[in-house]
């Protein structure tokens, strides 16, 4: 009686492998990747994400890539804060990006470099991206920058600087031409009008830009000149206009 019973397990063995061989193989024709969607893309071309997305070999699959970017610690673009994928249906992957918000961009070798709030840079492109600023001042040594490396300028902090003002621009609907970096300092460009902001404090001083500005063009019209801002606050009040030359 034994001998019959261990018999009759093997067919079950069997079976069991042969179902799971099936459902493998099953599961690389039909899962098969055809076509990657990107939504949510600006910085990045639609092709150079679903590039990203498949550039292992594993990537055919896409119950892998299904995997690959949601549940294990996947190198996403550098300009890429994060990334989801899911299955538009077994041959089709959609892919959800948030891209890193970009600080603003230099001029390098003729092309745009752009980097993000902590000084990193994301692309070099000759495409221009919008509610990105031009940031003059910044030097450093082009052939030191690398895609995914702080810029080798002399003092990093001027990144937070830049971040700072530009989100109370933001805040306050402001515009300026471009945005200078001087030794450590920020400085605003609104036509002929330069703005000088100094090295902090730059949401009591951006709130009064815009006034400061409309009376100018009262007082002074069509005059070029620098609006010291430097040593602002709503304690001490001073403001000064100096007209050019």
């Amino acid at each position: 009686m034994k001998k019959k019973k261990r018999r009759k397990k093997w067919p079950v063995v069997v079976g069991i492998l042969m179902g799971l061989f099936i459902l493998a193989a099953g599961a690389v024709v039909l899962f098969r990747t055809r076509t990657v969607e990107v939504e949510g893309n600006s910085i990045y071309s639609e092709n150079t994400i679903a590039t990203w997305v498949q550039k292992d070999k594993l990537s055919v699959n896409t119950l892998y890539l299904l995997v690959k970017y949601n549940f294990l610690d996947s190198e996403l673009p550098v300009g890429v804060e994060q990334m989801d994928v899911s299955l538009k249906n077994p041959w089709t992957v959609h892919v959800k990006v948030e891209e890193k918000e970009l600080a603003g961009y230099v001029d390098c070798s003729g092309t745009y470099l752009y980097f993000d709030q902590n000084g990193i840079a994301v692309l070099k492109t000759k495409k221009q991206i919008e509610d990105a600023p031009y940031i003059e001042g910044l030097t450093f040594d082009e052939s030191d920058v690398e895609i995914g490396k702080t810029l080798p300028v002399e003092d990093d902090s001027i990144f937070g600087k830049i971040v700072d003002a530009s989100r109370y621009l933001k805040k306050y609907s402001l515009a300026p031409d471009r945005i200078s970096c001087v030794e450590g300092d920020v400085r605003l460009y609104f036509g002929i009008v330069e703005v000088l902001l100094g090295d902090g404090g730059y949401e009591e001083k951006l709130q009064q830009v815009e006034p400061i500005l409309d009376k100018l063009a009262e007082l002074y019209p069509k005059t070029a000149g620098t609006l010291h801002l430097e040593n602002y606050d709503s304690a001490s009040d001073a403001v000064s206009f100096v007209p050019a030359g």
